[in-house]
């Protein structure tokens, strides 16, 4: 059995996959790296025996990627998202969830601007480029420093687009249906358990509104991750796009999950 890497990045999608990879492989046989303290699941998972530490089915969460070094060959995941809408979906997070690390402080911000400003000092932007690049060593090793984008970002979008090349799967958040079903293929699922979105921002009255001034500048602060998600989809290594799944089974997957989703809405679940 192939054991996954799962490179959790935030606002991705990834606690509804990490919700599904629990219920496909069992709770006990997933090692979840624990965003509260993610240094102490990295000395957790370095203290167990290796044969320990083989015998778990999935590694999933932020910062994943520097636990691969105390793994043989893993099976590496890692979703996309449109830039402007991860880092708004994150803002939005931050300053509203009870779960959110950084919630005291975005919670005091008085704009969307200072928010961006708060997000290039504290490494909250071009989060794609930040993961995929192996630069946010600082959520294991808290004494490292944050790679400032303004001055390394070129260096580190170079690395990230290499990075993309030696996934075994990545998919995007507006294909996640098609890509739970290519990877239920791809790893040999007798089974795509029922889900539905989890960990989606409420929205209400003060989610951000950008102005064409907001946009400009995000357009310039989120430049690097913008160059990477579009060579992710210039290049076609969205696993969706190749991978066969067209069919009866892909099409009842898809209609199935659509009317989940429908559900879930009407109920307020989502």
């Amino acid at each position: 059995m192939k054991q996954i890497l799962f490179n959790h990045i935030p606002k991705t999608g990834g606690t509804t996959l990490r919700i599904i990879l629990n219920k496909v492989y069992g709770n006990n046989n997933v090692f979840f790296i624990n965003s509260k303290d993610i240094p102490a699941s990295y000395k957790k998972f370095k203290s167990l025996s290796t044969d320990v530490r083989n015998g778990y089915s999935v590694i999933s969460g932020h910062g994943s990627e520097f636990f691969s070094v105390l793994m043989a060959t893993p099976f590496r995941i890692c979703l996309l998202r449109e830039p402007k809408s991860l880092f708004i979906s994150q803002y939005n997070y931050l300053r509203q969830s009870e779960n959110s690390n950084f919630l005291n402080e975005v919670s005091t911000l008085n704009s969307f601007d200072e928010y961006i400003d708060y997000a290039i000092k504290s490494g909250q932007d071009n989060l794609l480029t930040r993961y995929l690049s192996k630069s946010n060593s600082w959520l294991v090793h808290p004494q490292d420093a944050i790679p400032s984008m303004e001055n390394e970002g070129d260096g580190l979008l170079d690395a990230a687009k290499k990075e993309l090349h030696g996934y075994d799967f990545l998919t995007d958040l507006e294909n996640f249906d098609a890509g739970i079903y290519c990877l239920s293929k791809n790893l040999g699922w007798k089974s795509i358990p029922n889900y539905r979105p989890s960990n989606v921002t409420i929205k209400d009255s003060t989610m951000a509104i950008l102005t064409d001034a907001d946009t400009h500048r995000l357009n310039k602060v989120l430049s690097w991750d913008i160059e990477l998600y579009e060579y992710f989809k210039n290049n076609a290594l969205d696993s969706t796009v190749s991978a066969s799944h067209k069919g009866i089974g892909y099409n009842l997957i898809i209609w199935k999950q659509r009317l989940i989703n429908l559900l879930a809405r009407v109920m307020g679940k989502r």
